[in-house]
């Protein structure tokens, strides 16, 4: 889109120079990138491209500057552009900066210096893609408001009715976030963010979506894939693994929050296991109804991670932290039809299921990560 801005924020020139180096060759056909030395600059900066109705689709500041601070920078961007992706690039594990950032900057992931290239793509492309899926749906949002505030005005009249909208958005709520934070978001008005030091989380992404997705009517493609997904729901429900989100076609669940266990592991990996064996069932069935299969590959990692909710309106329940990136990395490398973990999750589940070592993948901020594919029986 050429009214789209990617921006980066960070005192050291070599820094930018080198995002925007990366950035360009990636995005520059379709998105402008611009620099700024400092957070006030920046903030200068997106006054003006608002005002020439630029999107702002992310941002990626560095923490550690000279007046404010990456977290800071990113909180007042927020109140001026809340549907900007924000990406916090720091150098040092400041959990306190980056829980402050979720808090009040809506803080879409951090990035370790020196960034991984491969991690730094796939987070700014996921980060366009959805706020771009955002902006589709602000219209239908605005009608389903409209809605609501109409149907609130019968319930108004209607005491019976009344009741029962308020067990529906109950339900609605449960539906969106964990019972335990849902619980705590309605006695408290929020919910605290917390730090995990054990949880699994699981990816999933069809392959060939993108050509399918081109082949079929947006109400196929929103059938089918309503289809899949509430499959997974129903098999991570059982595995006790809370849903976290979908993009586009990828869909992401976790184990061990927001109650921690000893078992999240497992279960990540039984899940995984379930969800593969009833893509192959449903694309059997497909076969023989002449309809085209979609492909799935499974990546599990577990580590620390940082998990919280997100916004005030529509909200949101999410994680944060080198887990989530690992567990995207696991799913991108495996293989169509299999789960693959890394050397993480297969230290835990190795007595429980049979694994086989496939090789090394080299993991920002860890180095080179053993990977294992957990045989299907």
């Amino acid at each position: 889109m050429e009214n789209a801005v990617i921006l980066c924020i960070d005192d050291e020139r070599v820094v930018l120079n080198g995002l925007q180096s990366q950035l360009s060759r990636e995005f520059g056909v379709q998105y402008s990138i611009e620099l700024a030395e400092s957070g006030e600059e920046a903030l200068a900066l997106i006054a003006d491209l608002q005002k020439a109705g630029h999107h702002i689709p992310i941002v990626i500041s560095d923490q550690v500057m000279p007046g404010l601070k990456g977290h800071e920078v990113l909180k007042h961007i927020h109140k001026v552009s809340p549907s900007t992706y924000n990406v916090l690039l720091t150098g040092q594990s400041d959990f306190e900066a980056v829980t402050e950032a979720i808090n009040y900057a809506n803080l879409y992931r951090y990035i370790a210096k020196p960034w991984e290239s491969n991690d730094l793509i796939m987070t700014v492309r996921e980060a366009i893609k959805g706020y771009f899926q955002d902006k589709q749906l602000e219209e239908q949002n605005r009608l389903l408001e409209r809605h609501n505030k109409e149907l609130e005005k019968l319930v108004e009249e209607r005491t019976v009715e009344l009741t029962n909208e308020k067990r529906k958005s109950d339900e609605l709520l449960l539906n969106i976030l964990p019972e335990q934070i849902a619980s705590e978001l309605k006695q408290k008005g929020e919910a605290t963010s917390r730090h995990y030091q054990m949880v699994s989380v699981l990816f999933t992404d069809f392959q060939g979506f993108t050509k399918s997705a081109s082949e079929i009517t947006p109400q196929e493609l929103i059938l089918t894939l309503n289809e899949c997904f509430s499959a997974f729901d129903d098999i991570i429900g059982r595995h006790n693994l809370e849903k976290i989100k979908t993009i586009g076609d990828a869909y992401m669940c976790a184990g061990g929050l927001p109650a921690s266990n000893t078992t999240n592991a497992y279960d990540a990996v039984a899940a995984a296991i379930e969800i593969n064996d009833w893509v192959t069932n449903w694309n059997a069935n497909r076969i023989q109804q002449k309809l085209e299969t979609w492909e799935i590959r499974i990546g599990v990692h577990t580590g620390p991670i940082i998990a919280g909710v997100i916004g005030k309106k529509k909200f949101a329940y999410d994680v944060w932290g080198d887990a989530v990136n690992i567990a995207a990395r696991m799913e991108e490398a495996g293989e169509i039809g299999k789960v693959n973990i890394s050397q993480e999750t297969y230290m835990l589940v190795k007595d429980e299921f049979k694994c086989t070592y496939r090789g090394k993948l080299t993991a920002k901020g860890k180095g080179e990560v053993d990977m294992y594919f957990v045989e299907m029986t």
